[in-house]
Order: structure tokens, then C-alpha cells, then sequence
């Protein structure tokens, strides 16, 4: 791809962002940014900018709304775009302010996102693009999406993860007025389940964890959320629950939106986290249920689980102390295992649909360019995964009735009718 090839505004963005980078005589380098499977949303490219005769160089990415028009449609771009904005230009700016005004040391802010170079979402040119830094020549890479998560991975997320709640909660308490404006992130996911297409990929994931699920009452529980699948997502979405202790959340907190950066010895050490389209005023719970039961396996929640939600309330009470504010009357361990059981049907709904998109190959991932067109025609059923092979098949119906296990073990399952 050439910048020829980029839309006009793009183009003009780039070159702003030469321009503020003192770039004088330069070249250009545009590569496809990722692969299938890595994202739904949007379409990435990858931008090296790099000064003629010298070592000089930026590496960027740039995220733009899908090409195709029926995907744009069905995927509500401008929803997430719009959200993805809001992050960088909105959100960000005052909680990195707050966090200096109150002499956090760098150190120990929450700083696991990317730097930002533009952010736009405009409805009526339908301009929608986020312009950040490459993470990638840092040394950050994703975690294989097919591959249960390590403990020192998870630490490094679960403290992160607390850092960022911690600044809503000491915001709200100190600020709210200033806060009052986060409160109308709303959750997304009755706009997304406007679309036929949403339904119907939530629908095919029920249906191939039922065939896969071995204890009958589980099955029954997928049944139910199939039967009512909207209504369960309210319920741990309401606002009712959103006001106890909410935060603004990441909203989409899979692994695939997290990279990580290795030491020598192959340890995590360093963390970052991607794509914020979704962020959204919710129980601070949602986050640690998307992440933890769709990452790990069993055996390290046998042994961690406890210990990871120690990790993260942990990080998040020296973040809201060093944010002038008492964690203790905020936000307690027991009010965060509480949090997980009113919460828990979420669980329950997202890692059928992630587990299997974590481990099918790209070539068993629906082109969701052409899924989108049928939609546009008339199709009314959509499967985002066409196919697991044999290996992935067996290692999903392993980690599925692992986490069925666990979670109703854990008392997260409650029957809405």
C-alpha cells in the first residue's frame, strides 16, 4: 500500500504528524497491520516514517473504520469509533492530568496505552480513524491467542487493570461533578444487538458450546441464555449495578487487545492495552470476569484466582491512596468478590464466542466482509467461526467445561427469566 492509497484526510493527518515530528525529506513505509482473527472492528495499517540519510524514524499505526460499507453497517463503526476517540481526546487527558496534579509518580501511574497521534470520528464525512504509536519495534507483541495465559502475564494485567479502575473511583470521589461526564458512557451492547448479525454470531456460539458441554445443567444454562440473551447482559449491566461502584471500564478486555513486552528470560514485564472502542461506565467486575476466564486455564485458576484478585485490588487501593482518596470506603475486596457474583452472567455469555475465536484458525474465521454483505441480502444466519480443526476442537471443549466448572463453582450463575 502506497499513502496514494489512504483516504485524503488520512493523508492530511500524516502530514501533520511529519510536520510536528520535524520530519523534513522522508519516506514512507505502509504494510497491512494485522492478520485475521486480530480484530473485527476495524482495519489496521502499519506506517514506518523515516528521515532520508539518517537513523531518524516513527513508527505509527493507523486504525480506520472497515472499507467495506455493509461491515461499517453491521458493526456499528461509528459507535466504537466514537469511543476510541472519546478515550484518547476526552478520558485520557483528564485522568493523566489528575494523576500529575496529585504528584503520582510516574512510575506508578497508569500509563499501559498507547501514545495517540489523532483520533477522529466524524459521522457526517464518516471519517473515523485513530493514528498511535507502533508498539511493536518497543518490543511488545501479543500473547498466541490459542495459548492459556501465564501468571506473570496476568499480574502484569491485573495491576494495570487496577491502576486505571483506581482513577475512576478517586475521580468520582473527589470530583464528581467532573466525573459526571463519564457516567453517560453507557453500555454498547443493546446498540449492537439492534444488528441481526450480533444476535445470530452469539446464537452459533451457544449453540457449538451445547454440543461441546458435558454437564447437562450447564447446558441448560447456555439454553437459557440463548432463550434471553439481551435480558442476561442487563443484568449485569443495569444501571442499578453500574452505580454501586462503577468505573469506566475497558469493555472489550480479551487478550487479543493486550500486548506485553518480554525479558531476556521470555517473563513478561511490561504491559500495554489496545483498543479502547467500548469503554463504558460499568461494575469494575467486568473487566477481571472478561479477561481471567477467557485467558487462563484451569489449573492456573485452581491455584492464582484468589491471588490475582488480590493482585489487582491490591493495586487498585495504592492507586486510590496515592490519589488522595480511602480505598477502604470506595471499594473493598469483599465488595469486588460481590461484584463478581452479581456480574457473573457475563462470564457465562462471552467465553463461548472468545474461547472459540482464540483458538480457530484464521482460516476457519468467517470473512466478515462477505458475511456482511449476505446480511445486507437477506441471510439471517451468521457464524463467526466456520470450523474448529480436531486439535482446536478438543482443547475448546476442554477449556469450556473448565470454565463452566469454575464459574459455577464460584456461584457467578444466575437465571434471569
Amino acid at each position: 500500500m502506497s499513502a496514494k492509497e489512504l483516504p485524503k484526510y488520512i493523508q492530511v493527518l500524516l502530514d501533520r504528524i511529519v510536520k510536528e515530528n520535524d520530519f523534513q525529506d522522508y519516506s514512507l513505509d505502509i504494510k497491512q497491520g494485522s492478520q485475521v482473527g486480530d480484530g473485527f472492528l476495524s482495519e489496521l495499517s502499519s506506517i514506518g516514517i523515516s528521515e532520508n540519510g539518517s537513523d531518524k524514524k516513527l513508527d505509527i499505526v493507523c486504525k480506520i473504520a472497515p472499507f467495506n460499507e455493509n461491515r461499517r453497517k453491521e458493526f456499528f463503526s461509528n459507535v466504537v469509533f466514537d469511543r476510541e476517540s472519546y478515550f484518547y481526546n476526552k478520558l485520557m487527558p483528564t485522568f493523566a492530568k489528575f494523576q500529575d496534579e496529585k504528584n503520582v509518580p510516574k512510575d506508578a501511574q497508569f500509563r499501559a496505552y498507547p501514545k495517540c497521534y489523532a483520533a477522529i470520528s466524524n459521522d457526517e464525512s464518516e471519517h473515523y480513524v485513530i493514528i498511535m504509536e507502533d508498539l511493536r519495534p518497543q518490543g511488545f507483541k501479543m500473547w498466541n491467542k490459542a495459548k492459556a495465559v501465564p501468571i506473570e502475564n496476568m499480574r502484569l494485567v491485573m495491576r494495570s487493570l487496577g491502576k486505571f479502575h483506581a482513577l475512576s473511583l478517586a475521580l468520582k470521589d473527589q470530583r464528581p461533578d467532573e466525573f459526571a461526564k463519564f457516567k453517560k458512557l453507557t453500555d454498547v451492547s443493546q446498540t449492537f444487538f439492534q444488528s441481526q448479525n450480533m444476535q445470530g454470531m452469539f446464537d452459533a456460539s451457544f449453540d457449538r458450546a451445547i454440543a461441546a458441554l458435558k454437564n447437562e445443567d450447564h447446558k441448560e444454562i447456555i439454553r437459557t441464555l440463548k432463550n434471553n440473551t439481551l435480558s442476561h447482559f442487563k443484568s449485569c449491566l443495569s444501571d442499578e449495578i453500574s452505580n454501586r461502584f462503577g468505573v469506566v471500564s475497558h469493555g472489550d478486555f480479551w487478550n487479543n487487545n493486550i500486548l506485553y513486552r518480554f525479558n531476556e528470560d521470555n517473563i513478561a514485564e511490561d504491559v500495554r492495552f489496545l483498543d479502547w472502542q467500548v469503554i463504558r461506565y460499568i461494575s469494575p467486575a467486568i473487566d477481571l470476569l472478561y479477561n481471567i476466564f477467557t485467558s487462563t486455564d484451569k489449573a492456573l485458576r485452581e491455584k492464582e484466582y484468589d491471588n490475582l484478585l488480590k493482585v489487582y485490588h491490591d493495586s487498585l487501593s495504592n492507586t486510590v491512596k496515592l490519589l488522595g482518596s480511602n480505598p477502604d470506603e470506595l471499594f473493598t475486596l469483599n465488595d469486588l468478590k460481590d461484584e463478581l457474583k452479581i456480574c457473573g452472567n457475563y462470564a457465562f455469555l462471552l467465553a463461548p464466542m472468545l474461547l472459540s475465536v482464540s483458538l480457530a484458525d484464521s482460516s476457519e474465521i468467517s470473512n466478515l466482509d462477505e458475511m456482511c454483505d449476505k446480511i445486507a441480502e437477506g441471510e439471517t444466519r451468521h457464524e463467526l467461526i466456520t470450523g474448529l480443526n480436531e486439535k482446536a476442537q478438543l482443547e475448546y471443549d476442554q477449556r469450556l467445561n473448565d470454565v463452566f466448572d469454575d464459574l459455577v463453582k464460584l456461584g457467578y450463575y444466575t437465571k434471569i427469566n
